[in-house]
């Protein structure tokens, strides 16, 4: 088990938020949801319905959840996003690989035109976001089981 802190980024204006850039498409499943992984970082895009929860979940509280990826799901406080089964083994291991090679390690959300107006990115990363968009507020525990 992998466990770590994570720095949690919010954008100065709501909706504000940069691009996720080149990545690869793990894959898409019938709920809309889909994982990306680049280099340095890897992102859960969330349709809107989603989003709103993930908003309650992580912005209502004074302290954020704990964000758990299980080998079946993401757990952020008590919304559970399921892994496709046939998915599990390669979306974890690219979330691995962003957390144990750095020293700081940032969320934040983030999107890409080719999912869609609205949909935003849930966006962990080994790069700092753009200080021009986002400004820190705070830590947010990660484990990956």
């Amino acid at each position: 088990m992998l466990e770590r802190d994570l720095i949690r980024h919010a954008a100065y204006f709501r909706g504000w938020c940069q691009a996720f850039g080149e990545h690869e498409s793990i894959y898409r499943d019938d709920s809309g949801i889909n994982w990306l992984t680049a280099g340095h970082q890897v992102g859960l895009v969330l349709p809107k319905p989603l989003i709103r929860s993930l908003y309650r979940q992580v912005l209502l509280h004074e302290k954020a959840p704990v964000l758990t990826f299980h080998h079946e799901s993401v757990e952020i406080g008590s919304l559970e996003i399921p892994i496709g089964k046939k998915y599990q083994q390669q979306a974890l291991a690219a979330m691995g690989e962003v957390l144990e090679h750095s020293k700081k390690v940032h969320v934040y959300l983030t999107s890409h035109l080719l999912y869609g107006e609205g949909s935003k990115i849930i966006t962990i990363s080994n790069k700092k976001p753009l200080a021009i968009i986002y400004k820190e507020i705070g830590t947010m525990r990660i484990r990956l089981e």
